[in-house]
């Protein structure tokens, strides 16, 4: 079978969830990625797992102002790309903002998998657009099953059979790999031996990245490596406040591959996710960075969102705070038991063996087959 994966992404190096799937897909089928990168570059090539893709330089991204007019944008970016998609037996398109693929394609023969929840269709008028996707799609993937319970309960999801989930487990590739990135040898000089957090994705408040690094450099004993973007208020309340320390304490390591990642996670003592509640994408979410602490063997200390708890609490893998992140002593104190029973904490990750590691089998062949 040819399958087309349509998706807009900052990029398919850092973009775990379709480097997995394509992976899995590929070794059944033919897979070639249409993209329109967050940056708008135009590009051709093969990713480093060895699926080939073009991406497209949207007109409408370089005229129209940013997070505006996303019809417009998302109609240009069918166009640009349907006429390359005749040859395929199906279209996989990725997040919401591939809509028009589903919307338009032969019944049957889209796949529209949603990272995360589409807001924009829970308004009255949009629901009737979603619902006509969904008789048409051959399968709507979530991210998980509370995703699928807030739709429906939400009065959005009307054909229950048509939808699926897959969780963000990461795969043998990433838990075996030694790549090491062009940073990670001046930060292995930087830590000298200190014990480390690990911290990821604090690119946007909503994930509280000041009290998370603020808790960090109120706790004796302990640095932080901080991988990806990082939010730019808080980063400079942090400078305020703390000067030189913050510099001497927190390494940001910038954007990091995702095969990279494993050489600064696995010897973390501890590594902190946190999400405030105030929308259904927040509270719902369980980021792979807290499966790949996990399956690496790091606790982890995370907020009370109920998909995060529930994993957590499973098989006691670390704290799961009474709040969401709002309150730092919380946070110092859940980093401060994990330090001291570090050992019960490691053993418990150790003990979760390949519960939460990517197969094959993730991806169900009946949705598409």
């Amino acid at each position: 079978m040819k399958i087309a994966f349509v998706a807009r992404t900052k990029g398919l190096e850092y973009d775990d969830r379709i480097r997995k799937e394509c992976l899995s897909l590929s070794k059944r089928n033919d897979i070639f990625i249409y993209v329109n990168f967050e940056d708008n570059r135009l590009e051709e090539g093969v990713t480093s797992y060895g699926i080939p893709f073009k991406s497209f330089k949207l007109v409408t991204r370089d005229k129209l102002p940013s997070s505006k007019f996303l019809l417009i944008k998302s109609f240009e970016f069918y166009l640009r790309v349907s006429p390359f998609l005749y040859k395929y037996d199906l279209i996989w398109a990725h997040e919401e903002y591939t809509f028009m693929f589903p919307l338009f394609s032969k019944r049957g023969k889209c796949i529209w998998d949603l990272h995360e929840i589409p807001f924009r269709f829970e308004r009255k008028g949009l629901k009737r657009v979603f619902n006509f996707i969904e008789n048409k799609s051959k399968k709507i993937i979530h991210a998980n099953k509370f995703r699928i319970e807030y739709l429906q309960n939400a009065g959005v999801i009307k054909n229950y059979p048509k939808h699926d989930f897959i969780r963000n487990y990461p795969d043998k590739q990433f838990v075996e790999s030694t790549n090491k990135d062009v940073n990670f040898d001046e930060f292995k000089r930087w830590l000298n031996g200190s014990d480390y957090a690990y911290l990821q994705g604090l690119s946007i408040p909503k994930r509280y990245p000041f009290n998370t690094v603020d808790a960090i450099l109120k706790t004796k004993n302990i640095k932080a490596i901080v991988v990806g973007n990082f939010e730019s208020k808080a980063l400079s309340r942090l400078q305020e406040k703390y000067g030189d320390k913050l510099k001497e304490n927190i390494f940001f390591a910038g954007l990091v591959d995702q095969l990279s990642i494993p050489k600064y996670l696995k010897n973390a003592k501890l590594s902190i996710i946190l999400y405030d509640k105030k929308t259904p994408n927040n509270r719902y979410c369980e980021p792979n960075r807290l499966y790949q602490s996990i399956i690496m063997k790091v606790p982890v200390v995370v907020g009370n969102n109920e998909p995060m708890k529930e994993i957590v609490e499973f098989g006691d893998y670390g704290i799961v705070l009474k709040t969401e992140g709002e309150d730092v002593k919380r946070i110092i104190n859940a980093i401060e038991s994990i330090l001291i029973k570090h050992s019960y904490y490691s053993e418990n990750t150790a003990g979760a063996g390949n519960k939460f590691l990517w197969e094959d089998t993730c991806i169900k062949s009946h949705w598409y087959e």
